[in-house]
């Protein structure tokens, strides 16, 4: 046992060499309430949730992509023509999976206004975001039904084309345009069929409401929702260059497997003469890569929360009985020397003072002024 008190590295003082002051109960208030504070914050963290981010390669290449898509282009439906042609060559047409309507490419003050919104809110939440953010952003995805609301003024002509829908595709990188002319599947490859178009009935501003490369995920954001395009000449070019990244989101929930992708857009104006060759159109070029990322939702450990704790409890401790400490020394440090300076004042002020005494000489005259005249 005296071995152990003399690795007491906790040594009591005694109560009788204690005194309790008012500015060390005021750090002791200070200190707990921090320490409270603290500790809830720390308590509301430990409750909450982390993401973790995995990446490896992607094997799974016999799957097929889905692709989602709900656009307006104002041009006539009778016009367009629209298929995918992959990397290996294949031709896929859209028309037996998506639907081509005839709609009204302008909106109204009010969907404009929805619009709007709606692509603000994208771009603040696209930059950084949680899980807790995904009600809301689903709450946003269910705005675009009402920009499609059937009109009920007979006076306005549907001279655009909506097309929306869904359709698979192979795993593999390919294009998918939209351009004038109805789609023929060769052997070969395909072919678009131009038909004469009236002047003025050409022109590919385009309003893409929906885009997105696999199943729809909860909260999920798709860089080209609630995007604008337009233009005025009839014969314009817009590119849009894809690269899918394969992504599984794996949630206390559930686990879901779909696919983010980011974009690069160019558009430009076909003219044969100034060398800028093409066909006027929308056109999609999308590529996968390599890599897949896994996005898993896990809670934080209570070894952890119970470290962080500590290291709360005691730093606040320490931090305030060194503040302590110095502000102590620094207020007697301070009242020591205007003590000091008091003392010195009053002990001038207390000083006798110094007189000389008379003198008489033998006839009784006073010799003192007389002195001090002479």
């Amino acid at each position: 046992m005296k071995i152990l008190k003399e690795l007491d590295a906790f040594p009591k003082v005694p109560e009788d060499y204690q005194r309790a002051t008012t500015r060390g109960g005021t750090f002791s208030v200070i200190a707990l309430s921090i320490i409270a504070i603290l500790v809830v914050s720390e308590f509301f963290y430990y409750r909450g949730t982390e993401l973790k981010f995995k990446y490896s390669v992607d094997t799974n290449m016999d799957s097929r992509l889905l692709i989602t898509l709900d656009m307006t282009i104002a041009t006539p439906c009778d016009y367009l023509g629209a298929d995918i042609v992959d990397l290996a060559g294949d031709s896929t047409s859209i028309t037996p999976h998506m639907k081509m309507e005839p709609a009204v490419f302008e909106l109204s003050e009010g969907q404009n206004q929805i619009f709007k919104a709606k692509r603000e809110l994208l771009d603040r939440f696209s930059e950084s975001r949680s899980l807790n953010d995904f009600p809301v952003i689903e709450n946003l995805n269910s705005l675009e039904l009402s920009l499609h609301e059937a009109t009920e003024d007979p006076h306005i002509q549907k001279t655009s084309c909506r097309i929306h829908g869904d359709i698979e595709v192979k795993k593999v990188a390919g294009n998918f345009h939209i351009t004038l002319g109805r789609t023929v599947i060769l052997p070969q490859g395909h072919a678009h069929l131009e038909m004469p178009v009236p002047a003025g009935m050409t022109n590919f501003s385009h309003r893409i409401d929906k885009l997105a490369f696999g199943p729809p995920v909860p909260g999920g954001i798709n860089p080209l929702d609630s995007s604008l395009k337009v233009i005025n000449d009839t014969r314009h070019m817009f590119q849009y260059y894809i690269r899918v990244v394969p992504t599984t989101f794996s949630t206390l929930e559930r686990t879901m497997a779909t696919n983010q992708f980011s974009v690069t857009e160019r558009n430009r104006t076909i003219n044969h003469r100034k060398g800028s060759h093409g066909a006027p159109g929308v056109f999609f070029k999308y590529d996968l890569t390599a890599l897949s990322v896994e996005i898993v939702e896990r809670r934080r450990s209570f070894l952890q929360f119970l470290v962080r704790l500590c290291g709360v409890v005691g730093g606040i401790f320490a931090t305030s009985g060194m503040l302590h400490a110095f502000v102590g020394s620094l207020t007697d440090g301070v009242l020591c020397k205007l003590f000091k300076q008091g003392a010195q004042r009053d002990g001038a002020s207390h000083q006798p003072t110094t007189t000389t005494p008379k003198t008489m000489d033998t006839n009784g005259i006073d010799n003192t002024s007389a002195n001090v005249a002479g």
